[in-house]
């Protein structure tokens, strides 16, 4: 991003940061270059410039200039696509918080992430949709799928000690922490899976939002949450 170039582009609020009453330091995950850091100055009392965009959850489009040192200033943001359903919903709020957390955690600074920024804007669509779901079970999907999408995806299917295979319709033990299933040769791992929530596991893995139940929901979300904090310190 060159010094003199204003980009535009969709992005998410991860964070913001007021400073000096009227300015705010802002963390956006955007859909060009990743996670990036910029400031707005102004932001608090500026309605022309940036009106009530400067709020998470919603899809907005703003235009950045490269500023001093590492950051960015913010010349323009407003919403792009407004998700007043979900923020109408305690549940799905803090389901989008939750995967927002991740991503302000894991994403890596001024790193294109086109992936990532596609399954978290479809997690967000689908949780201000108005369908009636169990909230746990696209969140649970996108963990797993942003584990792969950043190169800590769990491997379900052979031991991540002695990479021996384990056999379809076989239940197996996986440390998250570790990377995936352990064998009983190579030790175990505490948490059990059977044979078919392996195999839903892995297809969801593997990019089908559709395949995990809710009774999967909680395990899952404890095996992504166990991995992000083995590779991005998130607690």
């Amino acid at each position: 991003m060159a010094d003199s170039t204003l980009i535009q582009t969709h992005a998410l609020l991860l964070k913001k940061v007021v400073h000096r009453e009227s300015d705010a330091l802002l963390t956006l995950f955007t859909q060009r270059h990743g996670k990036l850091t910029v400031n707005a100055r102004g932001a608090q009392r500026s309605t022309k410039r940036f009106g009530g965009a400067l709020e998470p959850m919603h899809c907005l489009l703003v235009e950045v200039a490269k500023g001093r040192g590492e950051h960015f200033d913010l010349r323009s943001a407003r919403v792009e696509v407004p998700r007043l359903a979900l923020t109408g919903s305690l549940e799905r709020m803090e389901a989008a918080g939750r995967v927002l957390g991740w991503l302000r955690k894991s994403a890596v600074e001024r790193t294109p992430e086109p992936q990532v920024w596609q399954l978290v804007d479809n997690l967000l669509d689908r949780l201000d949709s108005r369908e009636a779901l169990d909230v746990s079970v696209p969140l649970a999907s996108t963990g797993l799928a942003l584990l792969a999408a950043w190169g800590w995806g769990l491997e379900l299917e052979s031991c991540v000690r002695c990479g021996r295979e384990c056999p379809q319709g076989k239940a197996a033990f996986v440390d998250a922490a570790r990377g995936g299933l352990v064998c009983v040769a190579c030790g175990g791992a505490r948490t059990r899976i059977d044979a078919a929530q392996r195999q839903r596991l892995v297809a969801a893995a593997q990019g089908d939002a559709d395949a995990l139940s809710s009774d999967d929901a909680a395990l899952t979300l404890q095996l992504t949450e166990t991995a992000l904090r083995a590779h991005a310190d998130i607690g």
